[in-house]
């Protein structure tokens, strides 16, 4: 018999009892729909943290720390994750940083050196005063490879010129001003909106953010070492307007910010706050508000690398351990987040799996009531010369046609369903949540979707659910071969 012949058959007798097989296909299609939809939901949570943790940097940079490493900010690795890698034993040098830049997979590397404690001063009389922010130090030769991005402005061209975080503006505060009225609310973790009741307890909403005192791309910057109190350690308070006029005579250097960073916290705090400088800049200006300082003396605290890609991340970080440095990044966080998702997704994919072996015991039984009625059939195929091979391989092409139809019928409406719940979550039906909500929107500016499905998806459901009917149609089939020819004759099904 050929396989034309087959699907002939199958064709003809599952149209014979159509309300059987239509009831039939739709329990496989509730089964494949109930797979598809949870594991959706899994891969959906699965975007989600990617999303939230390309929101806190990039996912490809890796910290490194030394032995000289100061035990700074920095030292702790991006977004403040602890580093768990084991204690450093090689010293964090230029060499070092030229052997990261050799390793495979590795796009750049740059030194990182981050000035303890400055104070910033701006405006006629340096009357706008800032101790919050981080003053720090690459080489700008790795710029554009470690993958900094600016919001406006241009990289610093010149010697004196700097980089200020995307909200360093906002950390001035008028020295002028009373308190409660001398700062700017940044446009950062504000909410879309307040209540009276917390407003009084400190919220604030996006009705609240001001424009800073001042444009920090055409004002100069006077850096200055942050004054001490008695103890000998740096005050975090406010700048005097003595120590104002300290700075401006002569006991500060004057920096030109060239541009603004965007926000990116795997790449240090200096791109959401402080400032952004070429080494040998820093060294410089470290020499002239502290002559007794040895500008050259300053080390590396750390180091960041980027990796090509973020599946080699690890292995990048691994050959950095070899060579006796201490590592960070945020792959540990990421791999965390996987397998509590693929933990997820095994539930809830084993939840919807129940709904098909439901099916599969429908798809059983119609093959078993479909053998009972056709015995006369099955006793005349076999007095015409078929084959046991062809009777069986008839029954299963009839239960792997309800697997498949019902597979695909199933896909159809789960990619529907998750449609309509991506829809949702983006408010309604446009042409720009329609891309999102079969493409995503590749970015952490917008919410991520809820339900993801990946063309792999569709071909597993397709395909077990097609081995499911396989399995259901196997029993009734082996039961057709074993009906004697005569007594199936004989019989009046």
């Amino acid at each position: 018999m050929r396989f034309s012949d087959l699907v002939h058959l199958c064709r003809q007798n599952l149209f014979r009892r159509k309300s059987r097989t239509i009831l039939t296909v739709l329990g496989v299609v509730v089964g494949c729909c109930s797979i598809v939809t949870m594991v959706s939901l899994g891969s959906g949570i699965d975007e989600q943290n990617k999303q939230m943790l390309a929101s806190m940097g990039d996912l490809t940079i890796i910290t490194v720390t030394g032995t000289n490493s100061t035990g700074g900010m920095q030292a702790a690795g991006p977004m403040g994750m602890a580093d768990s890698s084991g204690t450093a034993t090689a010293r964090l040098d230029d060499k070092a940083v030229k052997d990261f830049r050799s390793l495979q997979y590795v796009a750049a590397a740059t030194g990182h050196i981050t000035y303890p404690s400055a104070r910033l001063t701006a405006g006629p009389a340096n009357r706008y005063t800032s101790d919050a922010g981080s003053i720090e130090a690459i080489d700008m030769d790795q710029f554009d490879a470690m993958g900094y991005k600016l919001v406006s402005g241009h990289k610093p061209e010149r010697q004196g010129e700097a980089l200020a975080g995307q909200y360093t503006a906002y950390d001035f505060m008028d020295s002028l001003r009373p308190e409660g009225d001398n700062y700017r609310v940044a446009p950062m973790n504000v909410a879309e909106s307040c209540t009276a009741e917390e407003r009084a307890n400190g919220c604030r909403d996006k009705s609240d953010v001001q424009d800073p005192f001042f444009n920090i791309l055409t004002t100069k910057i006077t850096m200055a070492a942050a004054p001490s109190d008695d103890s000998g350690t740096t005050s975090s308070s406010s700048a005097t307007t003595t120590d104002n006029t300290a700075s401006a005579s002569g006991s500060g250097a004057q920096i030109q910010v060239s541009g603004l960073l965007k926000e990116d916290y795997g790449k240090g705090q200096a791109t959401l706050s402080g400032l952004l400088m070429d080494i040998g800049t820093l060294k410089d200006l470290v020499a002239k508000i502290q002559p007794g300082a040895v500008a050259s003396s300053l080390s590396y605290d750390s180091a960041l690398v980027r990796v090509q890609d973020i599946d080699h991340v690890a292995d990048v970080e691994s050959q950095i351990r070899t060579m006796g440095f201490t590592t960070s990044s945020s792959r540990d966080m990421l791999d965390s987040l996987k397998e509590q998702t693929r933990s997820i997704q095994l539930i809830l994919g084993g939840i919807g799996a129940v709904a098909l072996v439901v099916a599969a015991i429908g798809i059983a039984n119609t093959m078993v009531m479909s053998v009972t009625e056709r015995v006369r059939e099955i006793g005349i195929m076999k007095a015409l010369g078929c084959t046991v091979h062809d009777i069986r391989a008839m029954f299963l092409v009839e239960a792997g046609a309800i697997g498949v139809i019902g597979g695909v019928i199933g896909c159809l409406v789960s990619a529907l369903i998750s449609l309509a719940i991506n829809l949702i979550r983006y408010g309604g039906i446009s042409a720009e949540h329609l891309q999102w909500a079969i493409l995503g929107n590749g970015t952490a500016d917008e919410a991520a979707r809820v339900s993801v499905i990946p063309w792999w998806l569709y071909v597993f459901a397709i395909a077990f659910a097609t081995l499911i009917s396989l399995i259901s149609g196997f029993g009734p089939a082996n039961k057709a071969v074993r009906v004697p020819a005569l007594d199936a004759i004989k019989s009046n099904q």
